[in-house]
């Protein structure tokens, strides 16, 4: 099945089975929370889709009380508090306001991941240029919390360490291009309200059952946009932001909120 073209981007999953007396090793520990981690994307992937459901606003930064009223620093821009699910079913929580230059790429506080490989840096080009960039999140994880590795009797490396947790974590970059998979979703999502609206004007005689919907597309884009940002290139190389729009953000809408829009 899997040249067919109705197949699943997805797998069987494997869950442990304990037996008396089995021998646990660190193998299958991690196949565990494995089996968990797997269950909880394909929930959200399958069931409630991606894109952002809270917060994850993108704002200027507001200039500093007591100084000059001049516009505030180019470049850097706010990402406030939020919550969104990845393409791929992965939580991505930010817990408090992260600012990002869009002329280095730093954003702070550093992710504690290692960065995503591309896209590149965006140079700002020539005075008085103007183009767009795309401000997305993708999901990431870091090490954390070395703890000393007991080392046998025999053994001379008595200072090796090794990190006892994994922290959920996120990036946050600027693209120079809308992520192909943001314009699949958006003709999916045309294509599905046009099967809708054919399937309501069939009249209620002949009608047939309600159309079941495709399965999401399989993806390896990790990104989620959160604003589209107009910017131009000025005297001092750097960045003029001259708009900043949500037209390209996909928005997940949470139970209670679409309660809110379809009870009276």
């Amino acid at each position: 099945m899997s040249h067919s073209s109705c197949s699943v981007c997805d797998e069987p999953l494997l869950r442990l089975r304990y037996f008396p007396g089995q021998l646990m090793t660190a193998d299958d520990m991690r196949a565990e929370q494995e089996f968990l981690l797997k269950k909880a994307r394909r929930h959200n992937r399958f069931l409630h889709g991606w894109g952002v459901t809270c917060g994850l606003d993108v704002r200027l930064p507001m200039p500093v009380p007591g100084t000059s009223d001049e516009q505030p620093p180019t470049c850097k821009l706010w990402v406030c508090p939020g919550y969104a699910v990845s393409p791929q079913g992965d939580d991505i929580v930010v817990d408090e306001p992260v600012q990002v230059d869009l002329c280095t790429g730093r954003q702070e506080p550093e992710p504690c991941c290692e960065p995503w490989p591309c896209p590149p840096i965006f140079t700002p080009g020539r005075r008085g240029d103007t183009t767009q960039l795309w401000l997305a999140i993708r999901a990431a994880e870091c090490l954390t919390r070395p703890v000393r590795i007991p080392v046998a009797a025999c053994g001379c490396n008595e200072t090796a360490c090794d990190y006892s947790r994994i922290r959920e974590s996120f990036e946050i970059k600027a693209l120079t291009a809308l992520p192909q998979l943001h314009k699949d979703a958006k003709a999916a999502d045309a294509a599905w309200q046009n099967t809708i609206a054919q399937w309501r004007q069939s009249g209620t005689e002949n009608r047939q059952p309600l159309p079941v919907p495709p399965c999401p597309a399989c993806t390896d884009e990790p990104w989620v946009v959160l604003a589209t940002i107009t910017v131009r290139g000025n005297a001092q190389r750097t960045l003029d932001i001259l708009d900043i729009s949500f037209q390209d953000r996909r928005v997940l809408l949470s139970v209670s909120a679409l309660q809110q829009i379809l009870l009276p």
